[in-house]
This record gives structure tokens, sequence and C-alpha cells, in this order.
């Protein structure tokens, strides 16, 4: 082979293996996206330590300290035992679910309600059909016909009414009627004022299909 056939041959040496270079940073690159990011450890937030049923009242027992990735992390997640002592909790929580302040009975459960609504409480029945989430319709007895002769009439209260939290367990009526629930739902202010006229009444909660 000729000094002039090797010098050919070389030449093309340095350009074949700054491509392969650029090849070998793309493959690095793309293993390095799709590597998932690294989860940063955070500080301990405060979760269910056994399944809790809607309305019960937390005590320290109920709950305990677990630690919580940053990223990971609910809005509101409370973080001192505490702070959850002595609530109670609007609906079912399942064990090692944490514990925000939306899913606690208070002020967090207005949270992100539409201008115009208010949380109102309610007994009803229909124990073990409302559950928090549930669009329910209230509907309620009239007082009876004075003569007595007609039959009982009732109607619609509120329609579609959104079910904040569940604050009691079932309550059962010692003369045999059916099971009674506290609720709170999210209605305007005519239908709070509807629900404050029927205090003592039996109101019955209906569910609805979902939205």
């Amino acid at each position: 082979m000729s000094i002039s056939e090797l010098a050919g041959r070389l030449a093309g040496w340095p350009r074949r293996l700054l491509a392969l270079c650029c090849l070998l940073l793309a493959a690095v690159a793309a293993l390095g996206a799709h590597r998932p990011a690294p989860v940063r450890p955070g500080d301990p937030v405060v979760v269910a330590a056994r399944d809790l049923a809607a309305g019960a009242q937390l005590s320290a027992g109920d709950v305990r300290l677990k630690p919580w990735p940053v990223d990971l992390r609910p809005v509101g997640a409370l973080t001192r035992i505490g702070e959850a002592v002595g609530h109670r909790v609007a609906g079912p929580v399942r064990a090692g679910e944490a514990l925000t302040t939306t899913r606690l009975v208070g002020a967090g459960l207005t949270l992100g309600l539409p201008p115009g609504l208010r949380a109102v409480p309610v007994q009803v029945s229909g124990a073990g059909l409302v559950q928090a989430g549930d669009s329910i319709d209230l509907l309620v007895a009239d007082p009876p016909d004075a003569s007595g002769a007609g039959p009982p009439v009732a109607h619609v209260l509120a329609e579609a009414a959104r079910v904040l939290a569940v604050t009691s367990a079932p309550t059962t009526d010692p003369a045999g009627g059916p099971a009674s629930l506290d609720i709170v739902v999210a209605v305007d202010r005519a239908i709070a004022l509807k629900i404050a006229a029927a205090a003592g009444r039996t109101v019955v909660a209906t569910l609805r299909d979902p939205p």
C-alpha cells in the first residue's frame, strides 16, 4: 500500500470518531431523560393509623406520624398529631392515608366552594347510602293536614346538594324508624333557609347519578 493510499484511508477517521462521540453523548442523554428524578425525603405528616369511618372523632391512637416525600405531600397535610386529635373526619379514611385540612370537619370543608355556596348541617334519613362527595336530593315531609284526612305530602327541599362531610355515625330511631345521619351539605342561602325551616321534620336524602 502506498503512502498516499494510507493517508487517504486515515483522513476519514477524525470524522468517524466525531460521529461516534456524538452518538454516545445522545445515548447518555436519552438514558438520563428516562431515569426518574430522585424523590426528596421530607418531614413527617399525620396519617390514619387504621381504617376510619366517616364522622369518627379522632383520638391519639387513631393517627400517627409518617415520613412523606416533599414532592408527593398533599396540599394542606397535617404535620402535628395535635392538629388532628379531637376533630371528626369528613368521610371514610383508609389506614396510611395522609390527613389534610379538607378531610376534617371544620373550616377547611369550605375551601374551593363556588361563591354563594355555604356549608349547612342537616340530619337526614338514608343512613348507609350517603358519603362525602355524593350529590343528593333532600326531600321533606310537609306538616300533616289539620283535618288528618289527606295523605302525607312531601316536596323537594334541595336538588343536587353536594355532601361535604358525614359528621356522625348512623343513629337508629328507638321507635323503629329509619336510621338518621348528620351530614354537611353545600347549598346557597335560599336553600339554607329552607333547611333551617324544616328543622324537626324528617328529611330524606336520595342519591343522584354522578355528574
